[in-house]
């Protein structure tokens, strides 16, 4: 036979508050002593409620932070405007002088160029073998 279960208002309004908290539907659960499929079919409108009515009230003062003044509004605004606006962090990379930033990439390549010839000529020289992915090196005898 089915658990009865008694969904009084006091009950309603805590798993909306709660709900409206974060509290997880599991935690919800162990404090109503209640299965989840439990919680879901009696209690489904107050889940759903509190966690938007809770969503509306952090919207609300968050919109009002970031169309305020101060240090707070300036993070206020970006959070909103990466949430609701599309907005995202980019990264960018300054060239101040590319002459000699192109001469040192150069530099650098060239070095490894040498350093992997100097290998693949001491591995010739012993007998070793590298394979095209790299992978293993075998000796010969």
């Amino acid at each position: 036979m089915p658990k009865i279960i008694d969904k009084s208002e006091e009950k309603s309004k805590m798993v909306k508050s709660l709900s409206g908290l974060g509290i997880t539907q599991e935690q919800i659960c162990s404090i109503l002593g209640i299965a989840r499929n439990t919680l879901t079919k009696y209690y489904n409108e107050e889940l759903t409620q509190g966690k938007a009515e809770a969503n509306a009230q952090v919207a609300k003062n968050l919109y009002r932070i970031a169309t305020g003044e101060g240090q707070g509004a300036v993070t206020a605004g970006i959070f909103w405007l990466k949430c609701q606006a599309g907005w995202r962090d980019t990264s960018t990379l300054e060239v101040i002088n590319a002459d000699e930033d192109e001469s040192r990439v150069r530099r650098i390549v060239n070095r490894l160029r040498e350093a992997r010839l100097q290998r693949e000529e001491s591995d010739a020289s012993t007998g070793r073998v590298d394979n095209e992915q790299g992978t293993s090196k075998t000796s010969h005898s």
